[in-house]
């Protein structure tokens, strides 16, 4: 008996009430949880056709059963579906027939069921059902929208734009409109599922109507905290959207125009006090997406003070014309109640303040009781002061205070944000932002401990007796903690380059114990705390040195050569001209050239002049790769092409790459835009290699890996790079549809599954679409992509995977990368960034 024929006895069956001498429905709860329980040890593929039988026998019986036995059958058609064996389109035609006679526990069972198929197999996405199966479905959710239970209308809202795809019905009784119909639906669980669905509806390519914005303002003052969290999901969706529509408030006889995005920005830092703890680390991570804020908003989200120019008095008449009704009475409309000397009287017309908003919403953030609040706020101001520079300097002083957290990882977060805030713009240290941080350099977490190292990197002081201190506390650490002794070298590389106005000559004989009436005693050349002294001196400006060379002695000098060679990177490359020429011995020890003799004597302006060239050069052969003129699809000539290029651009990214390292000693704020540049220059590389030999396919093994490669590297500029512009994100997303692709054609689909071919190929198809919308609204429109929507547009049947094949290798042939350059704001986060981090940043 094959697999369709017994599915459709099974249905005819459960359809006339009867049952089947062979199969036959469960009768009790425990024998169908027993086959839930025991499915993952069930082998037999006969075995999986039979339950199968018996699941759906059992939700479509008219045999009196128990609600509980229906439903433990519809969640085991559910997870039987997912597998190979079964006949999915005909079980959820069976579960879609099913809902007719069922009782609303059931239909509410069935609709999660059909909620999770469309998840995991496409079910109505890819997978078409039976038309009458489709009908009863959609008339059973119609139905079901207007039941007394709630679970039930929950239920159907979510499966509706599933069913219903946005665009496919139009007008007053639209999807999009029925579901807003039930954003004020008197149960919490009903309105958090209609928001829930506009959401997605919104992620499926609605545009969300701009009026939606007040009512989904109000939802985020829900009694429900779901609610809260899709609520203002939707806020920063729609002020994202219309961000210049201008909003009028009209608050106490005073009008005010701002814009919506501005709005929206103070709506949400009001979420910041909200009671839930979820709630408020959403808000907090949500913050942090905003862009172009004003900086008066922004401002305030560091202030707590309630100031004078938020208290507006309105004129007011008698009390009982001014709206108050309590204590009224007609004989005495012309009289008013005192209020006592010394009191105010809060009701009044007099004394009213306008809404808090934005007021002190970081600062609430900070100082959260749950430390994923406190992570939330952190990250978020990491990405607003990568927009504005003054909001990065009231940032500064907060996150310093971060220090003192009682949890590791807040306090981590908060120095990778500094660290990142540092790289744009030096920190300029009070006595009491240093003292903590010099505190935290005793945490017992040694990466906290290096982080501190690497904020102090990118910090100033501004007088002599605070970088006295600063190394007094090294030497502390030095001595205490003896394995960050090279993260203490490159901090007091990057402090001796930063404080070259501040290293005098009395620093210098307080830092080394140099008298000026006395010899002096020649240090031990393998004191770790000399060593460090000595980098922090030799990293300072030219000038500077060179005045110091008429303090130090003339051993600290004779030491240089085998410092540098035992700290390698940790001496800048011109150090040969800080030595006095007296001591012609030592300079002619330094100026043996070391690793590259072509570099070795260069100048620091020099290498990087070099290194600029190099990047000039990527950026030369990226802009021709992504300008090339159309040429033979998959010909001799084209191939050429790409391969001499591809070898072209590997050279220019070892130029930049080996000229990075050479300079590397001798700066530390190095333009992180550059590398992210690179980063996109490797993808192409192998983007070429793999079209180079895309008709050939000989080695399959090595294209899934180079596939693989350029998805996981586009994904890693994405993550860790702060202030992406939106046309370097979707040239990232644009790359990986090529990734895809190239996946989909090494794998050679045809010897698969059909089913699951016709899936994958699918879901391509589908991200090709949506890139290509996205493409479109930014009037762009590459040739290749259009070709490959209209193809499984104008396709009325599905396509066979021999088409799909053919379509996929001619977009592989015939792609070209969008240009990628970001801006110079754009920071590179440490590559420890946390999951937070990595998770929150849209795509």
């Amino acid at each position: 008996m094959s697999t369709k024929r017994a599915y459709l006895e099974a249905d005819n069956a459960g359809a006339v009430g009867t049952s089947n001498a062979e199969i036959e429905p469960y009768s009790t709860y425990l024998a169908a949880h027993e086959v839930l329980v025991s499915l993952r040890a069930v082998r037999s593929e006969c075995e999986i056709i039979e339950a199968g039988q018996r699941a759906l026998l059992t939700v479509r019986t008219s045999a009196p059963l128990p609600s509980a036995v229906r439903q433990v059958a519809v969640r085991l058609v559910a997870l039987l579906c997912a597998h190979p064996a079964t006949d999915s389109v005909a079980m959820v035609a069976g579960l879609t027939l099913a809902l007719t006679t069922a009782e609303p526990s059931v239909r509410c069972e069935i609709y999660q069921a059909l909620g999770s198929l469309y998840e995991v197999k496409g079910i109505f996405a890819t997978v078409d059902i039976p038309d009458d199966a489709k009908s009863a479905l959609d008339a059973a959710i119609l139905s079901d929208l207007n039941h007394s239970q709630h679970h039930l209308r929950s239920a159907a809202l979510a499966l509706l734009p599933i069913v219903r795809p946005h665009g496919q019905y139009t007008g007053p009784n639209s999807v999009f409109n029925t579901i807003c119909s039930y954003a004020a639906d008197a149960h919490p669980k009903v309105r958090q599922a209609a928001l829930c669905a506009i959401l997605r509806q919104h992620m499926m390519g609605a545009a969300l109507p701009v009026e939606m914005y007040d009512e989904c303002v109000v939802a985020t003052k829900d009694d429900f905290e779901q609610v809260r969290l899709v609520a203002i999901e939707l806020v920063w969706a729609i002020s994202s959207a219309y961000s210049e529509y201008p909003v009028v408030i009209e608050k106490y006889e005073t009008t005010e125009t701002i814009r919506l995005l501005d709005d929206a920005f103070v709506k949400l830092c009001d979420m910041v006090n909200d009671s839930s703890v979820i709630v408020r680390q959403r808000a907090c991570a949500i913050l942090g997406r905003y862009r172009d804020v004003k900086h008066t908003f922004l401002s305030q989200t560091f202030s707590k003070q309630v100031m004078s120019n938020l208290r507006r008095f309105a004129h007011r008449g008698p009390r009982g014309k001014s709206g108050r009704k309590r204590g009224y009475h007609p004989k005495l409309s012309n009289t008013s109640i005192p209020t006592p000397e010394g009191d105010a009287d809060v009701e009044s017309d007099e004394f009213r303040l306008l809404d808090s908003g934005a007021a002190g919403a970081f600062v609430h953030g900070l100082e959260d009781e749950y430390q994923e609040v406190r992570d939330a706020a952190i990250e978020s101001i990491t990405e607003l002061s990568i927009g504005s520079t003054e909001f990065a300097a009231k940032a500064v002083d907060f996150l310093v205070d971060m220090f003192n957290d009682s949890s590791d990882r807040v306090r981590l977060c908060a120095i990778r944000a500094l660290v990142a805030i540092g790289d744009r713009s030096i920190i300029q240290l009070t006595e009491e932002q240093l003292s903590i941080a010099l505190s935290a350099m005793k945490d017992a977490s040694h990466i906290v401990r290096e982080g501190i190292y690497s904020f102090l990197a990118v910090s100033v002081v501004a007088q002599p007796e605070a970088l006295t201190k600063l190394m007094a506390a090294i030497k502390s650490s030095l001595d205490k903690y003896p394995d960050d002794q090279m993260p203490i070298y490159k901090a007091l590389m990057a402090l001796g380059l930063s404080h070259s106005d501040v290293i005098n000559t009395a620093f210098v004989r307080a830092l080394l114990g140099i008298s000026e009436h006395y010899l002096s005693r020649e240090a031990r050349i393998d004191d770790t705390v000399y060593a460090g002294n000595v980098i922090l001196l030799m990293n300072t400006d030219l000038p500077t040195r060179r005045d110091l060379a008429l303090v130090l002695p003339d051993y600290v000098f004779s030491h240089l050569p085998y410092l540098r060679d035992k700290y390698r990177g940790c001496f800048p490359q011109d150090l040969v001209r800080s030595v006095p020429y007296e001591l012609e011995f030592v300079r002619q020890m330094l100026e043996q050239p070391r690793d590259d003799p072509a570099i070795a004597q260069l100048s620091l302006d020099d290498r990087r002049r070099q290194k600029s060239s190099a990047l000039a050069n990527i950026r030369n052969v990226l802009g021709l790769v992504c300008d090339r003129e159309e040429l033979h699809s998959g010909g001799d000539i084209e191939r050429s092409w790409q391969t001499e290029t591809a070898a072209l651009l590997a050279r220019r990214i070892g130029e930049f790459e080996r000229s990075s390292e050479n300079i590397a000693a001798g700066t530390t704020a190095v333009q992180q835009a550059d590398h992210a540049v690179v980063d996109y220059a490797k993808a192409v590389e192998l983007m070429l290699v793999v079209q180079s030999r895309a008709a050939t396919m000989l080695r399959r093994q090595e294209h899934i890996d180079m596939a693989s490669s350029i998805m996981f590297g586009l994904y890693k500029i994405e993550a860790r790079s702060l202030g992406l512009d939106p046309g370097c994100r979707l040239a990232l997303v644009y790359l990986r549809l090529f990734a895809h692709a190239a996946w989909l054609h090494a794998h050679s689909m045809a010897r698969y599954d059909k089913r699951l071919a016709e899936r994958l190929y699918a879901e391509f198809a589908l991200r090709a679409k949506r890139t290509e919308q996205v493409l479109r609204d930014r009037s762009v429109h590459p040739s290749e992509l259009v070709n490959l929507v209209q193809q499984h547009t104008e396709s009325t049947n599905p396509m066979p995977a021999s088409d799909h094949a053919e379509s996929i290798l001619a977009f592989i042939a015939g792609f070209k990368p969008l240009l990628f350059s970001p801006a110079g704001h754009c920071q590179l986060v440490s590559a420890n960034c946390s999951k937070t981090a990595i998770a929150r940043r849209p795509v």
